[in-house]
């Protein structure tokens, strides 16, 4: 088994973009840290037993991914175009039971590498009011 397959292993038939699993492979040389170091996908991941410093960047490549498809909503689907038809084939949605699981395992892998887990993006940005715009703002009539 290749650390590609290793990595894609936990989300079954979820297809993830290829660039997204580079991305989570290269995560742990980010961390700056003589304990990680970057992950080769082709890499026999069974070759890596032996290697605490490989092991510690599987998994924390694998936590990259978790936490990557905590914040998927949906994916894996297509359009194709059949006779006069336009459909949508494949696909799959995850719920917010699903994303939750995916960052708690995600926290979990980080915890036991010693790591903080990451902390949660909040939004704190607002929709801009353009109701003004839609009734018909009166230009002529603002003092500028």
């Amino acid at each position: 088994m290749t650390v590609e397959e290793y990595l894609r292993a936990p989300f079954n038939e979820l297809s993830i973009h290829p660039n997204t699993v580079k991305a989570a492979a290269l995560s742990p040389a980010r961390l700056r840290n003589p304990s990680f170091r970057a992950v080769r996908l082709e890499e026999c991941y069974e070759d890596l037993f032996d290697d605490p410093v490989s092991m510690n960047s599987v998994e924390y490549a694998l936590s990259t991914l978790y936490y990557s498809m905590s914040s998927t909503v949906t994916g894996g689907s297509k359009s194709e175009k059949r006779g006069n038809r336009q459909i949508s084939v494949g696909g799959y949605a995850l719920t917010t039971r699903d994303r939750e699981a995916f960052r708690a395992e995600a926290d979990a892998i980080r915890e036991r590498l010693g790591l903080e887990p990451m902390k949660p993006v909040v939004n704190t940005a607002r929709a801009f009011d353009a109701s003004r715009l839609r009734n018909g703002l009166n230009l002529h009539k603002l003092k500028l």
